[in-house]
């Protein structure tokens, strides 16, 4: 029998048949863009196509050998398309189009800014129930969310996530040093200034815009006091932010109190401190003096049983948005749609500047920005011209005294 099997081995050695090479594998995902992988022996060149689907178009177009890669520029929500041709038979041999239902997909958000993380969460989940995927998220608050979404999975900032079929970045991402600060158009399909905070995450991920808020999860220790309050933040990241008008934030307090409501500023910035007063045009009276450095679950629960919040365009304002205290917003340096719609906005009045963030880039490094009238009897005209009687119309239409 040994000798059968021997004789059969170099009868068919001495045929000198060619030796087979298994076919070569593509390997998909679309982890920040559409990416192919073209491995093994077979020594070949394909040209690959990739479409996007929705407009029809082809967007990258290239030839590559086996054991190499090539994927898209673009690292948004692309519906694509990879079609793989063997130029040795000008033949289709490999094609994908991007399906994530039943994959796992990997969603971080790129701030760890109050307004940020609360405005663009939402839309996470929104994509997990449109597309029927899992969903792995990443954010620098998922305390905030972890157990009130128990359909994703969280992760940390900078922790590797295996087994992926696509990733994405939410945030605001600007073009490496460029001075000009033009939007990276290669991580966002449109430019983000114009476009209401919310809109970042809905154009990123390609869903219909609606404006959701996130459900957040913090201890309910009661009410701070037993009288009835309302909150005050009226410090912001920049000069721009704030209501500049002489005196507006006294006379409103005055008037709250007047009327028989308390008042508790709840910012981190001190009062009683020479500096940050003097941006409030003096030092704020008759508050309960809430501010300094306290944990932000306390300042959840000091908006959440306010009976209502007065802030500027800050976390703190998105904060009482999300928590579902009534808020009035007041902000001219940014355009009305820019935050949340859900409160009583206060805005620039007609004729005056307005909407320089929605225009410019706002350098963090200079605490005087005003990209238009810096330096001039105008600057900060955009709030300056915001008198406190539009503010109380506001108030009014949350407390109907």
């Amino acid at each position: 029998m040994k000798q059968e099997l021997i004789n059969t081995y170099n009868s068919i050695k001495n045929l000198n048949l060619p030796i087979k090479v298994p076919s070569n594998t593509f390997n998909v995902n679309f982890i920040e863009g559409a990416f192919i992988e073209i491995l093994g022996k077979q020594d070949k060149k394909y040209k690959v196509i990739i479409k996007n689907l929705d407009t029809n178009k082809i967007v990258h177009d290239t030839i590559i050998n086996n054991n190499m890669w090539t994927r898209t520029n673009i690292k948004y929500f692309v519906r694509w398309e990879i079609k793989v041709y063997d130029l040795s038979i000008n033949e289709l041999v490999f094609e994908h189009q991007y399906n994530p239902e039943g994959k796992r997909v990997y969603i971080h958000l790129d701030s760890d800014a109050i307004g940020d993380t609360l405005a663009w969460f939402p839309y996470v989940f929104e994509f997990k129930k449109q597309h029927k995927c899992d969903v792995i998220v990443s954010t620098f608050k998922n305390e905030w969310f972890k157990d009130l979404y128990p359909e994703l999975e969280f992760v940390n900032p900078g922790d590797s996530v295996p087994n992926l079929y696509a990733m994405y970045g939410i945030g605001w991402f600007y073009n490496g040093e460029d001075d000009n600060k033009t939007f990276d158009s290669q991580r966002i399909p449109c430019d983000f200034k114009p476009l209401s905070l919310q809109k970042t995450a809905t154009k990123i991920l390609n869903l219909n815009h609606k404006e959701i808020k996130p459900l957040i999860n913090f201890l309910d220790t009661g009410r701070p006091i037993k009288e009835k309050y309302v909150v005050i933040a009226p410090h912001a990241s920049a000069h721009a932010k704030y209501w500049n008008y002489p005196g507006g934030w006294q006379k409103i307090i005055d008037i709250l109190n007047e009327k028989g409501y308390k008042v508790m500023m709840i910012t981190h910035e001190p009062l009683n401190d020479k500096w940050h007063d003097s941006k409030l045009g003096g030092t704020l009276l008759n508050v309960i003096d809430e501010t300094g450095n306290f944990s932000i679950e306390k300042r959840m629960n000091q908006i959440k049983h306010a009976e209502a919040f007065i802030g500027v365009g800050s976390g703190l304002s998105w904060l009482a948005w999300a928590i579902n205290t009534p808020v009035v917003m007041i902000s001219g340096f940014s355009e009305s749609y820019t935050e949340f719609e859900d409160c009583e906005r206060v805005s620039t009045p007609e004729g005056n500047c307005t909407g320089c963030f929605n225009r410019e880039w706002l350098n963090p490094g200079d605490w005087e920005w005003c990209p238009d009238h810096k330096d001039t009897p105008r600057q900060f005209e955009c709030t300056k011209s915001i008198k406190p009687s539009q503010v109380l119309t506001s108030i009014q239409n949350i407390l109907h005294f």
